[in-house]
């Protein structure tokens, strides 16, 4: 039985056969060579030796299959195709096992591929290339293992016999097609010799040889011309110049000549020679170095446009009087006449420019993608993995999804119980005892978790630094916020793929499964003050962008280090806070006491210096009219967001900022908006600011009321996001149903949806498309919405999971988009987003702003008719009180207006005193 690295080579095969054939051609017309060539070999062995290693050397570098992952294109008849682990393993072409990234093409059996498609019909991968795969003339077909995902999918499979010859067959396609260029010269008694060794070796070898022709080649520069070089000498300064002037008055005047002898004083002057000083400089070895480049540069070219010329003109008609217009009409009855027959011409042009604009750009209007696909196949989710765990997720609900900043293929989830208030409080002794974490998943490895993050108690959510991805904040069921350091986990999870390969080749004897399943843990970094935190579970945090930061007073200032160090939880008990991970620099705050507590050796010193002593920023209270409640927040979201820079940008350039050049100082963001939208319990949404401002009744800093609230929701907010293409639009999703709000529009939702079929319990923005969302709702679908498609009902609805879905995260990776999904039974599903929803459409950021314009108008305009309606009410009122005889009310001027308010707060005063006296709190005299 042979071994699996004795397995012979697909492209060795055929080249054995095609020997084969070709050796029966040439022993009849060659017999006399060949026997004549092996009475040579017993008497010349060594020389024989020599040229059969050299030749077989040759002939396995010659015969490598064309390698089609160079080109960024496919090759013609060749189509990627996906195909699952069943159908590796039933066709015996397990990826990275028995076919690998080095040695990629497989052939396989036409007749059990059809036997397949026989069998397992629609559920075969070979069935989206049924017809081709019946229509190929061969017998064998070709598959390439496709291990980088470089064409889509995992595979690639060529139809045609033209294409699987080039491919396995490379040089010798380049022969056939050489050898008609080649003429009959003096170089054919040369390659007569070689083809006499090549016969020798064809009747000692199973392997044919293929001869290459020689070539011509170019000049070769072997650096003659650098020697040249720098015999040559070259100017290195700017010439001088010696400028001789005399003064103005000299020119023109009367010139008095006369002869004088040459010894005479003052009449020549001797120049005595001296020696060169140049010669003593010494002159010193240079090395220097040429190269040779091509010389590139840039050229336009216009036409000239010679005289400028009108396209278009526009103006006011004048229009006639009825006396003109008869005048007119009788002097030009025969114009008019002939004016009126060209009336059909006017007519069809007009009906033309109305059904299509000749003046739009197309190219403009190409789409980016290609659109020619409208299969139902490709409209939907398609399942790519699904992550669980028995010991640590099993009979646990996901609360929230977050993929890593840098590394690719990691995603982490949050885990917490499926009870209620009253039977955590009855099973409390359990939950302490069960350890609960934050898991990291990759792609390379599904079956086991790459890192748990320990927690003291349930996390409820949580989010990587977006500067700083080694470091994670979550948010406690008991109101804490829990900071990790993973930096010593990072090449771990970088290098997944490599350990897996490492683990499979262990030898048998020192192979343990306890340490192979055994899965790394890092304990946390730190922990909030729990008397300072929230004293109910928080529900959701957020980073605070790297190009900001705020104080104390809630005022917005630049951030110099461009790194996340401050962020926000909203709680239960109606409370947003501000954080900075940053420690204080106050005497008060150190700690005289640390250097005698020594940490655990297995958790991380970042931020030792915060753990149980870290206390919040900034405290921001949502106030209702009701003094006993206030509103309970659950979601939020400010109007900055990561990577937009554009408020240093304005900032820099408003003139009423004194920039100094002490950078310690911090530069104020006036432009800054501190305003913030956050969902409640009840479906409120709150818009409210959270700079503290002076109260007038207790004269205490505190922040201000909401500035509007609006019910429009009959559940909690599951999910509230501005939209990463318009930081001033607002998605809301709670309840039976989604709202779209509008910064600076108080009257309501510009866009509300109607009650859906199941509650919602989620949902996030498209990254890609700029209208489109997605929701999940209790039953396990996903709703899909594109707003300029349809605004009444989903685009689209697909059942993914049996559970009601809890959590949903959108990754948008440079080949594929990916959704992932969480339900209650603890299991992480992740789907390949269908294309049409990935791509956006041509100019599909102006037609969905145009969209919103519009929304906002129509807004605007139903509350200008409701106010108008009301005061057309008061009016008919009053009009039906006069025509019933009832006196109208009379307007008051303003100084009796201030005379009757007088009055009244007089006589309140007299009775105040009446009171208190009764009370024998004031005496007659006072």
């Amino acid at each position: 039985m042979k071994n699996s690295n004795e397995k012979a080579n697909p492209v060795e095969n055929t080249l054995r056969n095609k020997s084969a054939r070709g050796r029966s051609k040439s022993r009849s017309g060659r017999k006399s060579e060949s026997s004549l060539g092996k009475s040579a070999e017993k008497s010349g062995s060594k020389h024989s030796d020599t040229v059969d290693g050299s030749s077989l050397a040759s002939i396995r570098e010659s015969h490598k299959p064309l390698n089609i992952f160079i080109q960024n294109e496919l090759m013609p008849n060749c189509t990627p195709i996906f195909l699952s682990k069943s159908t590796q393993q039933i066709f015996n072409i397990v990826t990275d096992e028995q076919i690998t990234k080095e040695s990629p093409i497989i052939l396989l059996n036409k007749s059990d591929i059809l036997k397949d498609l026989q069998l397992r019909a629609a559920v075969s991968d070979f069935s989206v290339q049924k017809v081709a795969i019946k229509n190929y003339p061969g017998s064998d077909i070709l598959l390439i293992y496709d291990a980088d995902y470089k064409f889509g999918e995992n595979f690639v499979i060529v139809l045609s016999e033209e294409t699987k010859s080039l491919i396995l067959n490379p040089l010798k396609q380049a022969v056939d097609g050489q050898s008609e260029h080649n003429g009959d010269g003096d170089e054919n008694d040369g390659i007569n010799d070689d083809e006499d060794k090549i016969e020798e070796y064809r009747e000692a070898s199973d392997l044919c040889f293929l001869f290459k022709s020689r070539s011509e080649h170019g000049w070769i520069e072997l650096g003659s011309e650098n020697e040249i070089a720098e015999m040559n000498t070259f100017e290195t300064r700017s010439k001088v110049y010696t400028i001789f002037q005399r003064p103005r008055k000299e020119f023109g005047s009367v010139l008095h000549l006369q002869d004088e002898s040459a010894t005479k004083k003052g009449c020549s002057e001797q120049i005595s020679s001296r020696e060169d000083e140049s010669f003593n400089i010494p002159i010193m070895e240079l090395d220097k170095s040429a190269t040779n480049c091509e010389t590139t540069c840039d050229k336009g070219i216009n036409t000239n446009w010679k005289y400028p010329k009108n396209a278009f003109t526009h103006y006011v008609p004048r229009m006639f009087t009825s006396d003109e217009l008869k005048h007119y009409y009788h002097e030009n009855n025969d114009a008019l006449r002939n004016i009126s027959k060209l009336y059909t011409l006017f007519e069809q042009s007009l009906l033309e420019n109305e059904m299509y604009n000749f003046l739009s750009n197309d190219y403009e209007n190409l789409p980016i993608g290609d659109e020619t696909y409208d299969t139902r196949s490709d409209n939907t989710f398609k399942e790519f993995l699904s992550f669980t765990d028995l010991k640590f997720s099993k009979n646990k609900a996901i609360t929230m999804i977050q993929w890593h900043p840098n590394i690719k293929g990691i995603i982490a989830t949050s885990i917490s119980e499926r009870i209620i208030y009253d039977q955590r409080i009855d099973q409390a002794s359990r939950i302490l005892l069960q350890p609960t974490h934050i898991i990291l998943w990759s792609f390379n490895d599904p079956l086991k978790p790459q890192l748990l993050l320990h927690a003291p108690d349930d996390i409820m959510c949580f989010q990587f630094n977006p500067t700083s991805p080694n470091y994670i904040a979550g948010g406690c069921i008991n109101g804490q916020v829990v900071l990790w350091d993973i930096e010593k986990h990072i090449d771990d999870l970088t290098n997944v793929k490599l350990r897996l390969k490492q683990n499979n080749q262990m030898p048998l004897f020192v192979f343990d499964e306890n340490e192979l399943n055994k899965v790394s843990t890092s304990h946390y970094s730190a922990l909030s003050n729990i008397e300072s935190s929230h004293s109910s579970p928080i529900m959701d945090l957020k980073w605070i962008p790297d190009h900001m930061e705020i104080n104390r007073l809630g005022y917005c200032f630049e951030n110099h280090a461009q790194k996340c160090v401050q962020l926000m939880t909203c709680g239960l008990n109606g409370e947003i806070l501000l954080w900075d991970i940053r420690p204080e620099k106050t005497p008060l705050a150190i700690n005289k006491t640390s250097d005698s507590i020594k940490p655990p050796n297995n958790v991380p010193l970042t931020f030792s210096t915060l753990d149980l002593k870290w206390k919040p920023l900034l405290r921001i209270h949502l106030y209702t009219n009701d003094p006993v409640n206030d509103h309970v927040p659950i979601k939020f979201c400010i109007r900055e967001m990561q990577g937009d820079r554009r408020l240093l940008t304005s900032n820099t350039k408003d003139s009423s900022i004194n920039i100094t050049d002490n950078s310690s100082k911090l530069l104020p963001l006036p432009n800054a908006d501190t305003h913030i939208y956050a969902g409640t319990e009840d479906g409120v949404i709150v818009y409210v600011d959270w700079i503290p401002h002076k109260d007038q009744d207790t004269g205490k800093m505190q922040t201000p009321k909401p500035e509007f609230c609006s019910s429009r929701h009959d559940g909690p907010i599951s999910y509230l996001c501005r939209s990463p293409f318009d930081s001033s639009l607002v998605l809301a999703i709670g309840g039976w149903i989604w709202t779209m709000w509008k910064e600076g529009v108080t009257s309501g939702p510009i866009i509300e949806s109607g009650r859906a079929n199941k509650p919602l319990t989620g949902g996030s923005w498209s990254p890609t498309r700029p209208s489109v969302f997605y929701t999940c709702r209790v039953d396990g679908s996903i709703e899909v919405w594109d707003l300029l498609d349809k605004t009444y009902e989903p685009t689209m609805i697909q059942s993914i999971s049996a559970n009601p879905l809890t959590a949903l995260s959108i990754w948008d990776s440079p080949k594929r988009q990916f959704i992932a999904t969480g339900d209650i039974q603890g299991v992480l599903q992740l789907f390949i987003v269908p294309r049409r929803l990935q791509t956006p459409l041509p100019s599909e950021l102006k037609k969905f702003n145009e969209y919103i314009e519009r929304e906002v108008k129509r807004k605007e305009f139903v509350s200008m008719r409701w106010n108008l309606r009301e005061q057309e009410k008061i009016e008919q009122e009053a009009e039906n009180k006069r025509r019933a005889g009832l006196a109208p009310a009379v307007m008051l001027s303003d100084e009796e207006i201030i005379q009757k308010e007088k009055f009244e707060y007089e006589k309140y005063l007299s009775e105040e005193h009446t009171f208190l006296r009764s009370l024998g709190l004031v005496e007659e005299d006072d």
